[in-house]
């Protein structure tokens, strides 16, 4: 009998193959683990980043100089200097009457000289409803409007039109807008519906009523208007 112990096998067959990708197995799970675990914590940290970066490209300019932080967005105003605008300014409002009207402006910059306060306009339009319901469009190519007053100041070709076919034309006017009263001491060139007229000024009084030719004054009338067909 051979009482020997048993020899011990060495070499590869001495464990089990499967225990061989034990080792490599535990490897795995952990290498898979830690990229989960790596993954989830991107999902919050990535999206973080995004905001991040995308607070310092909206406020970089704000910080870029100093100088300008808090100096406001200007474009050039309508007589060349620098000033806030309003680009197709429109106002609307009433009269004392409470007829509306409106004044529209390709643009439009508030300025302040001493105590008075109004709007420098560019190509200034205005609508007027007069009190027996008939329109008068003014425009210009330059203008002041003061709000508190509503006076209207036109400078450079005003015209003044009425739906009725009556049409003035002067360097300059003053319009009250609030009692519909307007004023000119410069040439005015006019026609309409009766013939054409010149005269050194005008005045309109009643809410357009009433409008007197001051200065020299020189009427051409049509022939025949006025005759029973």
């Amino acid at each position: 009998m051979n009482d020997r112990p048993p020899k011990e096998v060495s070499g590869v067959g001495q464990q089990p193959l499967s225990k061989k990708f034990v080792d490599v197995g535990l490897r795995v799970q952990r290498g898979g683990f830690a990229r989960s675990r790596f993954v989830a914590a991107m999902k919050y940290i990535l999206p973080g980043l995004a905001m991040a970066l995308l607070v310092v490209v909206v406020a970089w300019p704000e910080f870029d100089n100093d100088n300008d932080r808090f100096r406001a967005h200007e474009e050039v105003g309508p007589i060349g200097t620098s000033r806030p605008q309003v680009i197709n300014a429109r106002l609307l409002s009433v009269d004392s009457q409470l007829r509306p009207f409106q004044i529209t402006a390709d643009s439009s910059s508030l300025k302040k000289n001493k105590d008075r306060e109004f709007y420098q306009l560019v190509k200034p339009k205005a609508d007027i409803v007069l009190e027996d319901g008939s329109r008068v469009a003014l425009s210009a190519k330059d203008g002041e409007y003061e709000d508190d007053k509503k006076y209207l100041y036109l400078i450079g070709n005003v015209n003044v039109f009425h739906n009725a076919g009556h049409e003035l034309r002067t360097p300059k006017a003053l319009f009250d807008l609030d009692l519909n009263l307007a004023s000119g001491d410069e040439k005015v060139e006019g026609q309409g519906p009766l013939g054409t007229l010149e005269s050194e000024g005008f005045r309109i009084f009643e809410g357009g009523d009433r409008i007197m030719f001051t200065g020299k004054t020189r009427m051409l009338v049509y022939s025949g208007v006025g005759s029973a067909e």
